[in-house]
């Protein structure tokens, strides 16, 4: 497993869009402590960026790697070598690649214009780890997409719906609830709408340790309410972690008996 993954994760940087999404973090971060000089405007606005990019390239570039692969992985299947070592080291690979040039673009930024502003570092910490988060779980998603269908076209764009889904059509879905059900109680409904959003979950996350209701949104205002900021973090982390490991074991599933 160790030498695939290290052929995956090497393999990646091979590929300019790995490079291009490491000088795009970096040349957005630079910018934005440039121009603002207020870490928490940084942090916000760095964080919506983050929460639209992330999954979007996560998805696309997942599905495109794994058909791509897809004579190599056969090749792999004709050794001596475990199917769960396959898909196992692979996922790892990409998601480490992916995480690395994600983080070294956000970081290397701080350091520079550290001294210029007042940074909290634990809110920043928390907005890169939320990347990661980000990472791990569209790229599990993305695997899972592209060992179900067989087609490269209809994995794509089953991709691309997903992504509409988690950034845009679900905050239409939660608007129309919240105008067409208004008098009704609508805490605990739109509060478990919340755990299923992936998206909404991390933006919980970060933001939950700023006294920002403006940013907290309505599903963010209702799960402070329901949770205390430390347990609220915990909840909201717990539940990102099955959002990795769901689809990461149910597309495990569905590649040991795939007929390749």
């Amino acid at each position: 497993m160790l030498k695939l993954l290290k052929y995956e994760f090497f393999n990646m940087y091979r590929n300019k869009w790995i490079i291009f999404y490491f000088f795009f973090f970096l040349i957005v971060t630079s910018v934005l402590f440039y121009f603002t000089k207020e870490p928490v405007k940084v942090v916000a606005t760095l964080l919506n960026i983050i929460l639209l990019v992330i999954p979007l390239i996560s998805l696309i570039l997942g599905t495109i790697f794994l058909y791509d692969s897809r004579a190599f992985i056969e090749l792999l299947l004709s050794q001596p070598i475990n199917r769960r070592t396959i898909y196992t080291s692979k996922y790892i690979g990409i998601a480490l690649s992916l995480s690395l040039s994600f983080t070294f673009g956000v970081i290397i930024p701080l350091f520079i214009f550290k001294g210029e502003t007042d940074v909290n570092y634990t809110l920043y910490f928390s907005m890169v780890l939320s990347g990661i988060f980000m990472t791990f779980i569209f790229l599990s998603l993305a695997f899972l997409i592209g060992t179900i269908f067989e087609e490269k076209v209809k994995g794509f764009g089953v991709s691309i719906l997903t992504w509409l889904y988690v950034t845009l059509i679900y905050d239409g879905i939660i608007l129309f609830i919240i105008i067409y059900f208004q008098e009704y109680p609508l805490e605990k409904p739109v509060l478990f709408l919340s755990l299923i959003n992936p998206v909404d979950l991390a933006r919980i996350f970060v933001v939950l340790q700023l006294d920002i209701s403006a940013l907290l949104g309505y599903t963010g205002t209702i799960f402070k309410r329901f949770f205390e900021t430390g347990m609220g973090i915990t909840v909201s982390l717990s539940v990102m972690f099955l959002w990795i490991l769901v689809p990461f074991f149910a597309g495990l599933r569905v590649f040991n008996k795939k007929d390749f």
